[in-house]
């Protein structure tokens, strides 16, 4: 009965349906397994596993309306954290630390402490209604965006869009973001941990090779950033092979107003350390390093693809330099580069970060990969230098395809990172450099449907 009354009403109103969503696991393995020390910052390299998924209903309207509702849960499966002892024998996380990459919550006004203990692994995901013609488009609600380089991911918002046949202008509203999809399930949160809206501006113009996208982005109680992403595409023939080339440059400068200049930074970033009463032995009163000044990031990627009947290669480079502290209310919340920027250690600043988008970094990457029918592999190199901390990476990534909607994926990822004096590593200020190896392997496998 239920079916025959859909039926009706689907062809009264006249729409499509589709019912889409994944059903995943993700795992990671950890190599470093040292006792925790505290005095000389020594952590391990956490390993844990999740399982998730997240279907959802998604309708498109005769009349050129869109409406969309997804739901994610999932729980972790195993969290090593739970079982790292310091060298007095003591754990010293029995409840884990996993829940921040799956559960995490604070609470729907963002201001409760998230703990192990008080997590939410389900949301609605996606909660949408949207209008798209020719010359204009709009969302509202939660949704994913993918038209701003720097947010990303499933925002809660409004995106609108006024086309002509060269030029996109669009704006956008958030104030809330999740993360969802290999190893992460967290609910919307506010952004940058306040209740101010983002807002984003700017127009993509684009012609036959060459793409313009100038923008303004700013949460007004914290930044104002201007910035710019520009595309070129060409291709050439070597050697009878056709090769095909696409050159992106992104550029931002970023003002910081004079409250949040005054803020502890998030990362353990900034040029200005902050020191107060000893309550933690091992952090000496360090409570953290001022914010400071913002700055400008550039980004340079070259890619190169050569298509060939069943063997397809790519490979280039980017190059990524930070001045000044430049991320800090921003790297959080997009990448245009496309790499992991959460896999250090758990007990490292955030949640896992890594150096990429830290003070001041310069990360040299180059890559290369390949598809044989439905086979993908990809190696890429990375190594960043920072006054934080200076890192090496090496990941060979392999992808398969096994059945129809089933894929499964491996991950082997040398790391080497070393930490510098003056900045701190979970509960210890370092008054040495400190260097840890945080090689890992990851797993995924996952069915669509």
């Amino acid at each position: 009965m239920f079916f025959l009354s859909f039926s009706a009403y689907q062809a009264i109103f006249a729409f499509e349906y589709h019912f889409t969503g994944d059903i995943a696991n993700y795992s990671k393995f950890g190599f470093n397994h040292s006792i925790i020390d505290e005095t000389i910052g020594q952590y391990p390299t956490d390993s844990f596993s999740i399982l998730y998924s997240d279907p959802s209903f998604d309708f498109n309207f005769s009349n050129h309306f869109s409406a969309g509702i997804g739901f994610a849960f999932g729980g972790i499966i195993y969290d090593s954290t739970k079982f790292d002892k310091d060298i007095k024998g003591k754990l010293l996380n029995p409840d884990g630390l996993a829940y921040k990459y799956m559960g995490y919550y604070s609470g729907h006004d963002g201001k409760e402490k998230a703990t192990p203990m008080d997590t939410k692994d389900y949301y609605f995901s996606n909660f949408f209604i949207g209008y798209d013609n020719d010359f204009f488009s709009f969302k509202i609600g939660r949704f994913l965006f993918k038209n701003t380089d720097w947010l990303t991911g499933n925002q809660e918002g409004i995106e609108t869009h006024l086309k002509t046949k060269h030029i996109d202008t669009w704006g956008v509203i958030t104030h809330k973001k999740s993360s969802l999809g290999g190893k992460w399930l967290k609910d919307f949160k506010y952004i940058n941990s306040s209740t101010m809206p983002t807002f984003a501006i700017g127009s993509k113009i684009t012609y036959p090779k060459i793409t313009f996208i100038p923008y303004i982005q700013t949460q007004p109680n914290l930044y104002l950033m201007t910035g710019f992403h520009s595309t070129y595409q060409d291709s050439f023939t070597l050697w009878e092979i056709p090769i095909y080339s696409q050159t992106d440059i992104f550029g931002f400068y970023v003002h910081y107003t004079p409250s949040a200049k005054k803020r502890i930074s998030t990362y353990d970033d900034g040029n200005t350390p902050v020191f107060g009463p000893i309550n933690t032995p091992t952090l000496d009163g360090y409570k953290g390093r001022l914010v400071g000044q913002g700055g400008e990031s550039f980004l340079l990627k070259q890619i190169f693809r050569i298509p060939q009947k069943n063997l397809k290669h790519h490979f280039g480079f980017q190059i990524y330099k930070n001045f000044g502290n430049a991320n800090e209310f921003i790297g959080g919340y997009g990448n245009p580069l496309g790499l992991d920027l959460n896999d250090s250690t758990i007990y490292d600043r955030g949640t896992a970060n890594n150096a990429i988008f830290a003070t001041d970094a310069f990360n040299n990457i180059v890559f290369y990969g390949l598809k044989y029918q439905k086979l993908n592999i990809n190696v890429v190199n990375r190594y960043t230098i920072s006054p934080r901390s200076n890192e090496e990476s090496l990941s060979l990534n392999m992808d398969y395809i096994l059945k129809q909607k089933t894929s499964f994926g491996i991950n082997l990822t040398y790391f080497d990172d070393t930490t510098k004096k003056g900045y701190q590593i979970y509960q210890t200020y370092l008054n040495h450099n400190i260097r840890e190896d945080r090689s890992y392997l990851s797993t995924y496998i996952k069915h669509s449907f």
